[in-house]
């Protein structure tokens, strides 16, 4: 599909089968409102604001950009669970990504019509990628933001839950899911054997040892388990271990979003 918006430049969108809207060619991602709004839609889900005034962010709440809904649907239940005034961001301003290749268009978008646009990111390949996207498009260091604790760069949002808390709901989830298959629950000693870095990584290493027969690891089966007990509040299967973690997580965003602050004119 190629969309016409200025005489001789093209917008270039490949389309994919499942995935809807699965590429962008940034090149000429500086289209007017009437071409970029309904693209936009497709690529957060219908998430996106239909934005005309171009200066409608600059009064707004900081927002965040991440990667799927399962790390928007983890932001705002964390935040309910560790009910802590002094690093809530409630009522959190968070755009999710259809997809990884989303995520670049959608922060140009968002910082083109004035909102601080702040962008979590994973620790993977693709990630990486899209923060040197982003640096070429001149978005601050302030405003990308790797999952990390004490230094050390996380792979994912899960990661910041103690194993054994998020093996509690993933044994939960798939005890049921998988019982015709003999699903038994599996231990920390079993999912570190498998040598990847991050929680979900070695979770699907080792859903692929099973030859197919317990599918694929699906992390957003166990995202609803977690956001869903947090609702509840049934959340005795997290140890304070896991919220000592999540405030970390919390002032991470917190520290970035004043670091850029500081570093803005004011005007």
């Amino acid at each position: 599909m190629i969309f016409d918006y200025t005489p001789g430049n093209l917008l270039v969108v490949e389309l994919d089968q499942k995935k809807h809207l699965s590429k962008i060619y940034y090149d000429y991602w500086n289209a007017d409102d009437d071409t970029l709004t309904p693209i936009l839609y497709g690529l957060a889900k219908g998430l996106v604001d239909s934005i005309i005034d171009r200066e409608i962010g600059s009064n707004s709440r900081p927002l965040i950009i991440v990667e799927t809904m399962s790390d928007t649907m983890y932001l705002n239940a964390f935040d309910k669970f560790l009910q802590d005034p002094n690093i809530s961001m409630n009522p959190l301003n968070v755009v999710p990504a259809y997809n990884k290749n989303s995520v670049l268009p959608l922060s140009i978008f968002y910082r083109n019509h004035g909102y601080n646009t702040f962008i979590l990111l994973d620790n993977d390949y693709e990630s990486r990628r899209i923060a040197e996207q982003l640096k070429t498009n001149k978005f601050s260091p302030a405003q990308t933001i790797f999952f990390e604790r004490e230094g050390e760069l996380l792979q994912s949002i899960e990661d910041y839950i103690v194993i054994e808390d998020y093996l509690y709901a993933v044994n939960q989830t798939y005890e049921i899911k998988l019982r015709k298959e003999g699903y038994t629950g599996i231990t920390k000693e079993q999912v570190l054997a498998q040598g990847e870095k991050g929680i979900v990584e070695n979770l699907n290493a080792l859903w692929i040892k099973h030859d197919g027969y317990w599918g694929q690891f699906e992390k957003e089966e166990v995202c609803r388990y977690i956001c869903g007990k947090i609702a509840l509040q049934e959340t005795s299967f997290l140890t304070e271990k896991t919220r000592n973690r999540l405030r970390v997580l919390y002032r991470l965003i917190a520290e970035r979003i004043r670091q850029y602050q500081n570093l803005t004119p004011k005007v």
